[in-house]
């Protein structure tokens, strides 16, 4: 549509997380309850992700989330392994094309204060991307395998000791052999301290 940048919609999305976050961190201690860092940790988080390809005309926005887990180093200092995936199925005219983008990182999460749930988080990896598609008797699969960088910030807002609601945003780019993708997810984690 003529007017509309196709990165503005997930740039917004990720600032609003991204502030709300921040002002999260800000706020005293005793405005939320904080989950206990430490030992082994397990989470997962839904929401929606705008996947944008390299030399792309414009943005697609779809069903998205992580899976992760990992050991505390510290209460400020957590290391793991996060997957984080995103997918978008269309029909028309009696064909159906699906998308899915996905990946494997290793990743540290830094509490810059052990008193505040809000953290922010980097890490390097694999990425995946398919497309299936059938319609009119035929089928088509293709897939390529990358590598990823991802970045993202949120905050723990703790209930019972060990467990958190966590809002959260994530930048994933991607780069395959015939170019790159970047993902932008916004949604709510559930995670186990």
């Amino acid at each position: 549509m003529a007017g509309i940048n196709p990165y503005q919609e997930p740039m917004t999305m990720f600032r609003l997380i991204t502030t709300a976050a921040l002002l999260f961190a800000i706020l005293p201690s005793s405005a939320a309850a904080q989950a206990e860092r430490d030992g082994f940790f397990i989470g997962f988080g839904l929401g929606a992700g705008s996947l944008g390809v390299e030399d792309g005309d414009g943005r697609e926005t779809g069903f998205s989330g992580y899976l992760k887990l990992g050991g505390a180093l510290n209460d400020k200092v957590l290391l793991g392994a996060e997957s984080n995936g995103w997918t978008k199925s269309e029909s028309e005219f009696g064909a159906e094309a699906t998308v899915t983008s996905g990946s494997l990182t290793a990743v540290a999460y830094v509490y810059p204060s052990p008193t505040s749930g809000f953290y922010l988080k980097g890490g390097a990896g694999l990425a995946r991307i398919e497309v299936d598609a059938s319609g009119f008797g035929a089928t088509f699969s293709d897939g390529e395998t990358g590598t990823a960088l991802t970045l993202g910030a949120g905050f723990d807002i703790g209930f019972g000791g060990r467990f958190a609601l966590t809002p959260f945003g994530n930048f994933i780019y991607s780069s395959f052999d015939g170019g790159s993708t970047t993902l932008f997810q916004a949604g709510l984690g559930v995670n186990w301290y």
